[in-house]
């Protein structure tokens, strides 16, 4: 039984081992003293569990898994619009900085799957149309590709491909919360700046400037001590409950229908079906920028992992 499906099996989260590994594990992420303040860990099962289920949930929706290999780039038209071309895809593989880790610890692995993202980019070119019989040249098209193909959590099946997925998810979720704290830190740290500044002012000032000056230190003061206040440790679970109990405000999916021809070339009005149009999921929040992403699969890797020199993985999903 996967970790997720042991966290879910539990009628009651407070006696749940599992969720209480998770709470450890997001705190620690955050600030490991929150250990010691009163109310840990119960404070903490509801946003982190809740947490928990919607990553789960997230990741078990990537559309996939693909197959891809130079095969499926000339029979899979979702393969060939994903990749400009078949090399490409030896490209996507051995520049992932995961894949060639994942050999390096696991030299008699097989089939993986795993995640890859990719950066989805688009141009305008100046093209040739077909109308019945009659050929326009130098129409404006677009042209969408692909970009910095990615691949990571790297597993021997898709189950556990997408549960690595999900806990990646979560700890994405978590950066959240930890930026929310590292935010008011930084907050009071340039107020102390201001204090200072101020203060060194003050020592120079005449009696007409000193007045002002000391209103405003008294309210800068006062400004400081409502953000100390907020960045005390019992005020943390505050901002865990503001990041995950609402996920999906800070990760989610979008999907992007796209009708494209064989070429990459988007497809408009009468050419543009409904039923043709490829999904696109992009993963929003996870990075600075966003990713298009699917579950992938492959077979024999290995070979062609080994052929290159490992300093030319460099890739990784997050910036």
């Amino acid at each position: 039984m996967g970790l997720f499906a042991h966290l879910f099996s539990h009628d009651r989260d407070e006696d749940n081992p599992a969720l209480h590994a998770a709470i450890e594990r997001a705190v620690g992420q955050v600030e490991p003293m929150l250990r010691q303040v009163h109310g840990y860990p119960s404070a903490y099962r509801k946003p982190v569990a809740h947490a928990l289920r919607y990553a789960h949930t997230l990741a078990s929706t990537l559309p996939g898994p693909l197959e891809i290999n130079r095969k499926a780039y000339a029979s899979d038209t979702l393969v060939h619009a994903l990749f400009p071309s078949a090399d490409d895809i030896d490209t996507a593989f051995y520049s992932s900085l995961a894949v060639q880790d994942y050999f390096r610890h696991n030299p008699d692995a097989g089939k993986i799957c795993a995640m890859m993202g990719m950066r989805r980019m688009e141009k305008h070119i100046l093209g040739m149309e077909l109308e019945g019989e009659v050929m326009h040249r130098d129409i404006m098209q677009t042209v969408v590709y692909f970009s910095s193909h990615t691949i990571e959590h790297l597993a021997p099946t898709e189950q556990q491909a997408r549960e690595s997925v999900a806990w990646s998810f979560f700890d994405r979720l978590v950066s959240k919360v930890k930026a929310r704290v590292e935010i008011r830190k930084r907050d009071l740290q340039v107020q102390q700046q201001e204090k200072d500044l101020l203060v060194s002012r003050l020592y120079g000032a005449s009696e007409a400037e000193r007045a002002e000056m000391e209103k405003q230190l008294q309210a800068l003061i006062g400004k400081m001590q409502v953000t100390a206040s907020a960045i005390d440790l019992g005020h943390y679970v505050e901002d865990f409950e503001a990041v995950l109990l609402q996920p999906e405000t800070y990760l989610h999916l979008d999907q992007v229908p796209i009708v494209l021809d064989s070429m990459g070339i988007v497809q408009e009005g009468d050419r543009a079906r409904a039923q043709d149009a490829v999904l696109f999921n992009e993963l929003i929040g996870y990075d600075r920028r966003n990713w298009t992403i699917t579950m992938v699969c492959g077979e024999n890797l290995k070979p062609l992992v080994q052929a290159v020199d490992p300093a030319q993985a460099y890739r990784k999903l997050v910036a």
